[in-house]
């Protein structure tokens, strides 16, 4: 991190915006301080700093102000739905999962074990390369849609071919003398991992960083953060002993979170991907007349005459200016 610049953000707020400018050129202008882009960039963050210092959030309760609450539930419920998918049940308790399968041997288990922790940090890799191109929705949406198709396939094997039976001296759901089935949920299982690490899994901790003002980023974050523990500490109680009554019937709950998540990503979460926050801020002023699914990647091409200034010194955007199709 030392390699790193400093965010030009953070850079304007503590007044040191000649730095924040040499940044800004070279992240957008190849150096040039007077590209186009560049002077809109830094004459908006400087509006936008300016606003937060004057109106910044002063408590939680900040959080329920209108335009703030929406995008309160929306970062709390997506780090909600990310414990919800079941990667609780397939990483806390693969053993379990593998055990139920009919994988026996301490070796064998714990080598399946491995591979699904490998998998899962390998597979985080690419959408740490390609996030911004994907975009945040249709990895979230294809994310749930796989992620809930293998907790139904890996819950209707063993609802198939399982049955009650004793393993370690405690009473267990698990396949017996079905090889191909063990082989199928194991694979199942590495698809379900896979699908969450290049999609829920970081997208649930970057979404709710981008959709929030910089006045209340800090305690909305938190708030959606705490949700995602929150829930993490739910499940840690529920799952084992949802595992040792209704058995296969847990994949099945779980694969219905998925698909919930789905529809309500698909109806309320507008993409986020390519756009500054000011740009975010000017989505959700809409209120609720914006469609989530009809706001695509691309943003209207702004110049600085688009750019108009409050009383309060916050930079809005002339609506007239530019294509509201593409916004």
């Amino acid at each position: 991190m030392n390699i790193f610049p400093e965010s030009p953000r953070w850079l304007i707020d503590h007044d040191r915006e000649a730095e924040a400018l040499e940044i800004l050129a070279d992240l957008h202008g190849n150096g040039n301080s007077d590209h186009e882009l560049v002077q809109l960039e830094f004459t908006e963050i400087k509006a936008q700093v300016h606003f937060e210092r004057t109106e910044g959030a002063k408590s939680y309760l900040d959080l329920l102000n209108p335009g703030i609450f929406r995008r309160v539930i929306l970062g709390c419920s997506l780090q909600m739905w990310s414990q919800l998918s079941g990667i609780c049940v397939m990483m806390y308790y693969i053993i379990y999962v593998f055990q139920g399968a009919g994988l026996t041997g301490r070796r064998g288990n714990l080598t399946a074990d491995s591979v699904q922790y490998v998998l899962n940090v390998a597979l985080t890799v690419p959408a740490i390369i390609y996030i911004d191109r994907w975009g945040r929705r249709p990895m979230l949406l294809i994310g749930t849609l796989s992620m809930g198709f293998w907790l139904m396939l890996v819950g209707g094997l063993q609802g198939r071919f399982g049955d009650w039976g004793q393993v370690g001296g405690e009473r267990v759901w698990v396949i017996t003398g079905h090889d191909a089935a063990t082989k199928a949920i194991i694979v199942c299982s590495y698809l379900f991992v896979c699908s969450f690490a290049v999609t829920m899994g970081p997208v649930s901790w970057t979404y709710p960083a981008e959709i929030f003002p910089m006045r209340v980023r800090a305690k909305a974050v938190s708030a959606a953060t705490a949700t995602n523990w929150l829930f993490n500490f739910a499940l840690a109680f529920a799952v084992p002993p949802g595992l040792s009554s209704i058995a296969y019937n847990t994949y099945f709950i779980f694969g219905a979170f998925n698909f919930a998540a789905f529809i309500h990503i698909f109806f309320c979460f507008p993409e986020t991907a390519g756009r500054t926050l000011e740009e975010v801020e000017e989505v959700f002023s809409k209120g609720h007349k914006f469609t989530a699914w009809k706001i695509g990647w691309e943003v209207g091409k702004k110049t600085l005459d688009d750019l108009t200034y409050e009383d309060n010194g916050k930079a809005t955007i002339d609506h007239d200016s530019f294509d509201d199709a593409k916004v």
